[in-house]
């Protein structure tokens, strides 16, 4: 006996799919009293979140975020949700993607939407993508730890938005 099909899945009528659709709306997103609903895409917050999951995000300021908390945030063309790992002077965030191998530039207070939180988890990964995930995942685990060790002993300092500087070239030998 087959078992029975699954229903097909539907989405409330007011959750966002388009990014490009939560960029054009910005700023009145940004001055919306309550939260918004949007669909999660790509894998970074596996597995906390994997693709397809429905966010809510409340509009807040930087400062208002803690360690831990999901961030809603712009980057370039892109709306990017990730895990605060710190908010540092000038409440800039270091966000940090849950299976990502290093964290997120520092993002400006004005590039930050809100706190998100998962309302929904989107549907399970096929084995492949799992196995491809958290093998990626315990990389960032690894390197997660690494850094923290070293801001704590002093001998690193937190991502920063500008390159660094040129090494100088020594002088040619002839």
């Amino acid at each position: 006996m087959r078992p029975a099909a699954r229903p097909p899945r539907t989405h409330a009528p007011d959750v966002l799919r388009s990014m490009s659709v939560v960029l054009a709306l910005w700023d009145e997103l940004c001055g919306r009293p309550g939260p918004f609903h949007f669909e999660l895409r790509g894998v970074s917050l596996w597995p906390a979140a994997p693709e397809g999951s429905i966010l809510a995000v409340s509009p807040c300021p930087a400062s208002a975020l803690r360690a831990g908390d999901l961030v809603t945030f712009r980057r370039d063309h892109r709306v990017i949700t990730h895990r605060v790992i710190a908010v540092v002077e000038g409440d800039r965030v270091l966000a940090w993607g849950d299976s990502l191998l290093r964290p997120d530039p520092l993002i400006a207070p004005a590039d930050v939407l809100g706190r998100a939180i998962v309302v929904r988890r989107g549907p399970t990964l096929s084995r492949w993508w799992i196995g491809w995930i958290a093998a990626r995942r315990v990389g960032a685990a690894a390197l997660r730890l690494a850094h923290h060790a070293g801001m704590a002993s002093g001998h690193a300092a937190p991502p920063r938005d500008d390159p660094p500087p040129a090494r100088p070239r020594a002088p040619d030998a002839t």
